[in-house]
């Protein structure tokens, strides 16, 4: 044979065998995860296996089968708390997503995706749609108070009963029910763990709703340094503890959760160490397994130097009512508490 004609079958071969992983490899990818936009905002339009559901393209599921072709990591993921959060009016039970805690962990979809109320996303969140009451009043015993000293020393709890008194929410004369302590604060757990205060509201009695605060502890007893970073490990723990209880939360049958997250503090280091841990807290509440809405007191005190008193970290009397009047909002718009005389109402957020 001449070297000519070795040469082009050679080169035959080497185009075959090219073409045959070529199309080996595209066989094996998860196509669909690319052709049906997984995950990003439906703007674009979905492919033709998937369906916009909750603002973003995906597929309903009945478990993690059909997930995993997906995306590495995606599961069937109940969207119950989310309704309820006001943040899908979609009729599906399940869809296939990706949860997270950190920007990170959206890797496998790609760079543009980042971590939104602990789902992996590309794109802007959809808007929150109306929500509408139709379970019955809350009792005061129904609510239990957890938090730290920022809520054991100050007059939040009184302040939220007069709040949701005056907005029709809790009958004039009941008292939810307040387990906050300094003592018992830390989110990482241990002997002096947050969860201790959960297992003595628990021991009086079911509890429906549930106003947390909660991680300037673990920050002011962390050894992270002035400039912590989110590999801290006390930020870890306590991010993790908030995971742990709001599962147990989701165990114990509570129907919702309001979690209070800090405004800035006028302490240099703890302020730093709130900021890192915010979004893990954030994004924690989101993917929980009951509905639990994230209320940045930020906004509420911006402007405000007279709501932290003289340590710069504990409210003031008119800083703890600033957050009970916020907290409050938050329960009216999102039917975590209702007027007693509306119990049907609507209302949006």
């Amino acid at each position: 044979m001449s070297p000519l004609r070795i040469a082009l079958r050679a080169l035959v071969l080497c185009a075959s065998c090219a073409l045959f992983f070529a199309c080996g490899n595209a066989k094996d990818a998860p196509e669909i995860g690319s052709e049906t936009h997984f995950l990003s905002a439906c703007d674009g339009g979905c492919g033709a296996d998937a369906e916009c559901v909750c603002g973003v393209c995906t597929q309903r599921c009945e478990d993690d089968a059909v997930c995993s072709t997906l995306s590495a990591g995606a599961s069937c993921v109940p969207l119950a708390p989310r309704v309820a959060e006001g943040r899908c009016a979609d009729d599906a039970a399940a869809v296939c997503d990706l949860t997270c805690l950190v920007d990170v962990d959206c890797a496998p979809l790609g760079g543009d995706f980042r971590c939104q109320a602990g789902y992996c996303r590309n794109g802007s969140p959809p808007e929150p749609v109306a929500a509408t009451c139709t379970v019955s009043p809350l009792a005061g015993s129904d609510v239990a108070v957890i938090g730290d000293s920022l809520i054991e020393l100050s007059t939040f709890t009184a302040d939220l009963e007069a709040a949701l008194v005056s907005a029709g929410a809790l009958p004039d004369g009941e008292h939810v029910r307040d387990y906050a302590s300094h003592l018992y604060s830390v989110l990482a757990g241990g002997t002096l763990g947050i969860a201790t205060q959960w297992t003595s509201a628990r021991a009086d009695g079911p509890v429906r709703v549930v106003v947390l605060e909660g991680g300037a502890t673990d920050v002011l007893n962390a050894p992270c340094g002035s400039a912590p970073t989110a590999d801290c490990p006390a930020v870890q723990a306590a991010a993790s503890g908030a995971e742990a209880l709001l599962a147990e939360f989701a165990a114990d049958g509570v129907e919702h959760v309001v979690y209070a997250f800090y405004n800035d503090f006028d302490n240099a280091p703890v302020k730093a160490g709130i900021d890192v841990l915010r979004p893990f807290i954030e994004n924690a509440c989101g993917r929980a397994g009951l509905p639990c809405e994230f209320l940045d007191l930020r906004p509420s005190f911006a402007g405000h130097p007279e709501y932290l008193g003289p340590d710069g970290i504990v409210w003031s009397d008119s800083g703890a009512s600033a957050s009970a009047d916020a907290v409050t909002r938050v329960m009216l718009d999102r039917c975590v508490a209702w007027p007693t005389s509306e119990a049907s109402a609507s209302t949006s957020r």
